[in-house]
């Protein structure tokens, strides 16, 4: 552990990944995204088992960035800026989306789910990614007052007795001379997000949720907590009416105001009215598709 850490922000880099009880006693924000797309196609996930994993080249890629900007901030905020600019990002993003393709093919039972070609095609345009990144880097993560708390901080807190939410936290950084927290998701793109993602509130919850707990975990008023999602785009026009659409990195602040909190856990309170009995187990019945059809796009490759 870095030693310069103390106080709170010490308790929030100590909060790791560790053994938690089974599923059926913790939620995640991933379920309860599931169900709010379609309780029946959470039933056949969750429930039934019957959706088997697939890995992609998404998935593949976004694992390997995430690892590949993490693991650059932790050198950057707890070793030194001059010592995140000697890392060969080019290297540790192709020696991650490696051990991510192996990972991803060994759960599909060996099965290939990606050519070289586009391997090499998603590896490139992570370099661009990165190197937009240290190019403006003081823009995106300054060094000044500012403390790197937590790496895949782990969430787990009491929504109710015999209930937990669990949820893992990409980045969440301390601004010293304000006192505030900021919890960042970083997301991979093809093109960034429009308003039709930013407008999801299914999307947004998701940082919501995490301002909430992390709150109640590390008894930290919500008030002093931002949330933001750090975009990273494979993809920018050559050529763009506006600037920023040339830009590597979007950031989105969604709202995490009271109002908003309180629909999203009141909509998650249902979900577990919904799904879990007063023992905390998962309540063994026919859920409904949304769709007055019976299958809706999400569900409709799995129901029989």
């Amino acid at each position: 552990m870095p030693k310069k850490l103390k106080g709170p922000v010490k308790k929030v880099w100590e909060s790791k990944i560790k053994q938690s009880p089974s599923k059926n006693t913790h939620i995640s924000y991933s379920s309860l995204s599931t169900y709010n797309k379609c309780p029946k196609l959470w039933e056949l996930m969750y429930l039934r088992n019957e959706v088997p994993f697939t890995q992609n080249i998404y998935t593949c890629f976004g694992t390997a960035m995430h690892e590949t900007i993490q693991e650059w901030l932790t050198i950057m905020y707890h070793d030194s800026v001059k010592a995140s600019n000697d890392i060969n990002l080019d290297k540790l993003l192709y020696a991650n989306m490696v051990k991510a393709y192996r990972q991803g093919k060994a759960q599909m039972n060996g099965e290939h789910f990606s050519s070289s070609d586009e391997l090499t095609q998603f590896w490139l345009d992570g370099k661009h990614i990165l190197d937009y990144l240290k190019k403006k880097r003081a823009g995106y993560f300054s060094t000044k007052n500012m403390m790197l708390a937590g790496v895949e901080t782990l969430l787990y807190q009491d929504i109710k007795p015999g209930v937990k939410f669990k949820g893992l936290v990409d980045l969440v950084f301390y601004h010293k001379n304000l006192d505030e927290w900021t919890i960042m998701d970083i997301k991979t793109s093809t093109a960034g997000w429009r308003d039709k993602q930013k407008k999801n509130p299914n999307l947004t919850a998701q940082v919501v949720l995490y301002k909430e707990f992390f709150s109640r975990q590390f008894n930290i008023p919500k008030e002093k907590i931002n949330v933001e999602f750090f975009i990273v785009k494979r993809r920018v026009p050559a050529e763009a009416e506006w600037a920023s659409m040339q830009r590597r990195v979007q950031e989105f602040k969604p709202n995490a105001g009271p109002r908003k909190t309180k629909q999203i856990l009141t909509s998650m309170n249902k979900f577990i009215e919904d799904v879990l009995d007063e023992n905390g187990s998962y309540i063994d019945k026919e859920y409904k598709c949304q769709s007055p059809f019976g299958k809706c796009d999400n569900c409709c490759d799995f129901v029989k």
